[in-house]
């Protein structure tokens, strides 16, 4: 689908290293979440679309098209999310088969990720086992 030239392709990893650094430097705290779903519920969700008034502007082109490149685009996720994985602004993933559960453990995980006053580490405590760190094992046992 030729989203970017090759140059730009190889550019965008070095661009993305120095610009977290950049913010990281300035103060910033950088947490990534990639929400997944597997293949059998992005076809249960595309096809939703088509048939809920509500949910027919989220339908696009590249939906129809990227069925036909699940494990190309899968590749390309799993690059892109191992190096631009730094320590000062990593990545986490995210189980997002179950929408309401996925929320929950997505913000009680970035919740957990942050110092805060008066911050409640009981009501925070429980972990969901859907939200997991990018590691080369994780990406290969658990990305759909």
């Amino acid at each position: 689908m030729s989203f970017c030239t090759e140059k730009e392709y190889k550019s965008f990893f070095t661009e993305v290293e120095l610009f977290e650094k950049m913010l990281k430097d300035a103060g910033f705290i950088i947490l990534k979440y990639y929400l997944d779903i597997s293949k059998k519920e992005q076809e249960r969700r595309l096809k939703d679309r088509e048939t809920d008034p509500l949910k027919q502007w989220k339908i696009s082109p590249v939906d129809k098209e990227a069925k036909k490149y699940w494990n190309d685009y899968s590749v390309a996720r799993n690059e892109m999310l191992l190096r631009t994985n730094f320590k000062y602004a990593p990545w986490f993933v995210v189980n997002a088969d179950k929408k309401k559960a996925a929320h929950i453990a997505l913000i009680t995980h970035l919740l957990m990720q942050l110092k805060y006053q008066n911050k409640d580490k009981k009501l925070l405590e429980h972990d969901y086992e859907l939200v997991y760190p990018v590691t080369p094992e994780n990406i290969k046992e658990k990305l759909f």
